[in-house]
């Protein structure tokens, strides 16, 4: 990730708080429309955070930030992992710690691979990438971060909303 991106993320996380995974999730929704997708469809509250159709096949992602250097997964968020699997979808845990190198990783779920509830480094991750997802967003999202970061700050969720419902193709449950 760019210096510039990886401490404008900063910025935001020190301003929104507890909010900043929520606001990663709608930055992270903006990048993905921006390369064109089918559909995208944000949920706020509960089940996968976003479920992506692209090329006729559907994608879903659980979006997880921490403050430190790992993530954990609850039961609940595998559970909505495992059926998004079940119902034939490929399922991605989408990672970003707070380590000055790290990026974000688009890591390619695999039902009974990942304990619950353990603590995991973004390292542990990274042997289920798909560089391909990583790939299609490298280009939006410093740009999206760079672009809303005032947005986030000031209109929070709210302010980011207003941006995703100039897509046609975005959708909220």
């Amino acid at each position: 990730m760019q210096h510039e991106t990886h401490q404008k993320l900063g910025e935001i996380r020190a301003s929104v708080g507890m909010e900043y995974g929520k606001i990663l999730q709608k930055m992270l929704a903006i990048s993905l429309l921006e390369t064109k997708v089918e559909s995208l469809v944000e949920r706020s509250v509960q089940g996968i955070d976003l479920e992506m159709v692209i090329g006729g096949e559907t994608c879903a992602f659980e979006v997880k930030t921490s403050e430190g250097d790992t993530i954990k997964l609850s039961r609940k968020d595998i559970e909505g992992l495992d059926r998004q699997v079940e119902a034939g979808n490929r399922a991605y845990i989408v990672v970003l710690t707070n380590g000055p190198l790290d990026e974000l990783i688009f890591a390619r779920y695999h039902p009974g691979e990942i304990p619950v509830g353990k603590e995991l480094s973004s390292f542990f991750f990274r042997a289920y990438q798909e560089p391909a997802l990583q790939q299609r967003i490298k280009s939006t999202f410093p740009v999206v971060v760079d672009k809303y970061a005032q947005t986030a700050v000031e209109g929070r969720q709210g302010g980011l909303d207003k941006i995703l419902e100039q897509y046609g193709e975005w959708g909220r449950a």
